[in-house]
């Protein structure tokens, strides 16, 4: 299946293998959660010291996955991509600026789809539910929320050619 990941960390190129990275250590941690390792999303959202709301919510994603959907992927462990629509979506959503990503076509076939719609919260008792509902692979869909797909690609994956916003676009009539 293709699909596209957005780099935003500007450390992507094509032909890259990405892997995990599996020595990390820290005072608090010898890995013995991620024993096949990180993806850089885990190491930035699960090692660092932040507190804020999106690293809350990963937090709480990842703990329900860990104590009632352990045979799911880790959002850790996995490259985030879309396909065509949700891609288009999701940038439109997020209002990102076409100089502040890359976006770059994959071939995957291990991968999982859940409804980006749903990581979100604003307490610990919604960011739970929502958290439930990601990894039962609902959806948020309403009359306000079309439904994005996230697609969490087991690693390692080869990154392929880099693509525009418009190229896609034009693939798909838009």
């Amino acid at each position: 299946m293709k699909l596209y990941h957005i780099d935003r960390s500007g450390h992507i190129k094509e032909g890259q293998v990405v892997e995990l990275t599996k020595n990390f250590y820290t005072s608090t941690t010898n890995n013995e959660y991620f024993k096949d390792g990180l993806s850089s999303h885990g190491l930035t959202f699960f090692l660092a010291d932040q507190l804020n709301k999106n690293f809350a919510i990963d937090a709480i994603f990842e703990y329900e996955r860990m104590l009632n959907y352990s045979n799911k992927l880790s959002r850790y462990q996995a490259l985030f991509a879309f396909d065509e629509k949700g891609l288009v979506n999701f940038i439109k959503e997020k209002q990102l600026e076409d100089n502040y990503y890359k976006i770059y076509e994959i071939d995957v076939d291990d991968y999982e789809a859940h409804d980006f719609n749903l990581v979100k919260g604003w307490s610990h008792c919604t960011m739970s539910n929502f958290a439930k509902l990601y990894w039962e692979s609902n959806n948020l869909s309403d009359n306000n929320n079309e439904v994005i797909y996230e697609y969490l690609v087991r690693l390692p994956i080869t990154i392929g050619k880099e693509v525009t916003l418009e190229e896609i676009k034009k693939e798909n009539n838009e």
